[in-house]
């Protein structure tokens, strides 16, 4: 039955085009579309993630590469470990406050973001800001799949020893090593298959995560503590800088701080769409981020403090670097041991975090880039696939000033982020429409003037580019003002300030649209919108998402659904049931 079901996709090229299309596309052929069943409201049936899911989201995302590492970036500042734990406490703070501001709408009202950001800037113009956002995340999800391809090298190390270590090399061309090559390709091998779980269902992986990551963690900087003799011998961090370079310092490493988790935040939509309430996507998972991001920056700081007591050297903050350092001196089975569980609990670590973090934005972003073809599973497996195709080893081989340029990616999403709370909390009082996020009516409100919200654009300007000409500080110091770099270094915090500032007060002058014409008279008071049964639906409206006409019960939690088949057929009838209702509307 299977077979025929496949041959007959190829019979010919409208059955092929048919298969290929995303779910329910059929009933807006012949008109531009801005839905799909993954871009629609999830339905109450799929509100399955509950506070301990998003506590452990953050709880096991945190204990990955990048962070473990962060701690050389705040020390090399200049900051004493006192002053670097002070700047992570504050940092952290700063970011659980934001991420309760990022997941509000998503909670909310059950949409992700590349729906939540037409309300923004408008229906054409958040197609910019989708396509920014979705470019950085197939890009990092490679790099990030580099970083656990190392760590899966040292578990081959372990296992295997000399056997793996003196595998045939690369030419020097080729930018990576054959160990390294071979770890990343394991990790793509046995991650891939991650990609076809819809973020509806993969909320209990997360769960276990946070269960198994931190012991192992904890142990290995215990472990390397007791060898340095304790705490108190650490030698990093004694001294610092002192007057107004410590007060640029401290605020500098805040923004790291902030920087590290900012694409997480802006993808909190993606992700809280599920939740069963707002409240369990809200303080929980708050209240995870600030005590990991304490304690996986102290934990970090304190491992490699100890190691280069231990062994003298140079101080080594990457961790397989650390992790090869221990093998080197102490090739027994103890250590050995202890270097495979942790390397395996931080390479299946960056899985998830590559999840949350980048495939899953990802392939929000692209499905709502291409409704008609994409779906959430399809975006999740082409990310996968370009982050591949990007050979991440290159780009952080020859291509250092590229990667500082990623890092202004997060100025950029900053202002965006502010625009985003500034029109939801302040203009709109937390009212959305939900209808007219889907509809190509020139006079419902997200459509401003020719989809584009001209508020929107120039604050983000404000916001990103009065920080701007740092960046040109980080290639050549000499190019720019001293304070002109200070304020770069700070771009996370200046332009979430300024954009949301901007933002509010030119909404001031030329109010935006918060109703429909049919609701204009209707009083803008707090939440309104978000209290109704079907939340951002007036009651006297009948709106149901056209892809899915019979959303409430269109599927089960975990169960399969219509793109599991991949090419199952639409029937005529559901097809001419939304043409109807498309007709109506």
């Amino acid at each position: 039955m299977v077979s025929e079901n496949v041959k007959s996709i190829f019979r010919s090229r409208k059955a092929l085009i048919k298969a290929v299309k995303a779910p329910g596309a059929d009933a807006f052929d012949g008109q531009h579309i801005w839905s799909n069943r993954d871009l629609d409201p999830t339905p109450s049936s799929e509100r399955n993630w509950r506070w301990y899911h998003y506590a452990s989201l953050w709880w096991g995302s945190s204990f990955n590469p990048n962070d473990w590492s962060t701690g050389s970036s705040l020390l090399s500042l200049g900051l004493t470990f006192g002053t670097a734990m002070g700047a992570v406490v504050m940092g952290a703070l700063l970011s659980s406050i934001a991420i309760v501001f990022a997941a509000r709408p998503g909670s909310t009202y059950h949409i992700g973001y590349p729906v939540a950001i037409r309300a923004s800037m408008g229906m054409y113009a958040s197609y910019f800001f989708v396509f920014l956002r979705s470019l950085i995340a197939a890009i990092y999800y490679g790099i990030q799949s580099y970083y656990a391809g190392q760590l899966v090298s040292v578990m081959l190390r372990c296992m295997f020893g000399h056997k793996w270590t003196d595998l045939p090399p690369f030419p020097i061309s080729a930018n990576i090593t054959s160990q390294a090559f071979g770890g990343f390709m394991i990790f793509y091998a046995f991650t891939l298959p991650l990609m076809f779980i819809h973020p509806r269902s993969i909320h209990t992986v997360f769960l276990w995560k946070a269960i198994l990551l931190p012991p192992c963690a904890i142990a290995m900087s215990a472990w390397a503590v007791s060898q340095a003799g304790g705490i108190s011998k650490l030698t990093l961090g004694k001294t610092g800088v002192t007057g107004s370079q410590l007060g640029w310092a401290w605020m500098d490493g805040i923004n790291t701080v902030l920087s590290s988790i900012s694409p997480m935040i802006v993808s909190q939509p993606d992700i809280t769409r599920y939740a069963r309430t707002p409240f369990d996507a809200s303080y929980p998972q708050a209240f995870a981020n600030l005590i990991v991001k304490c304690l996986i920056y102290f934990l970090a700081i304190c491992t490699a403090g100890s190691l280069q007591i231990v062994y003298g050297g140079e101080v080594t903050w990457n961790l397989w670097d650390q992790l090869g350092l221990v093998l080197d001196h102490n090739w027994n089975a103890g250590a050995r041991t202890l270097c495979f569980f942790m390397a395996l609990a931080f390479s299946a670590a960056t899985a998830l975090t590559n999840i949350s973090a980048n495939s899953i934005p990802f392939a929000a972003d692209i499905t709502g880039l291409a409704p008609r073809w994409m779906t959430i599973r399809r975006g999740q497996v082409l990310c996968a696939i370009l982050g591949l195709a990007i050979t991440p080893w290159n780009f952080l081989q020859n291509a250092q000033q590229f990667l500082t340029f990623l890092g202004s990616y997060n100025m950029f999403m900053g202002s965006l982020l502010a625009v985003i709370w500034s029109d939801y909390f302040l203009v709109r009082k937390s009212n959305f429409h939900i209808p007219s996020l889907y509809t190509s009516d020139p006079n419902a409100p997200y459509w401003y003037r020719r989809g584009v919200n001209w508020r929107g654009i120039v604050a983000w300007i404000c916001g990103s580019f009065i920080p701007f000409p740092g960046l040109i500080g980080s290639y050549n110091a000499k190019a720019v003002d001293l304070s002109a770099v200070h304020m770069f270094q700070n771009g996370w915090l200046i332009s979430i300030g300024i954009t949301f500032v901007v933002y509010y007060v030119i909404c001031l002058l030329f109010p935006v649209p918060i109703y429909p014409p049919k609701y204009a008279s209707q009083p803008v008071t707090r939440g309104y919108l978000a209290k109704q049964d079907f939340p951002g639906v007036f009651p006297d409206e009948d709106w149901r998402p056209l892809s899915t006409p019979n959303a409430d019960s269109c599927s089960i939690p975990g169960g399969p659904t219509p793109d599991d088949a991949f090419s199952e057929k639409i029937s005529a009838a559901s097809i001419e049931a939304a043409g109807e209702e498309l007709k109506k509307v």
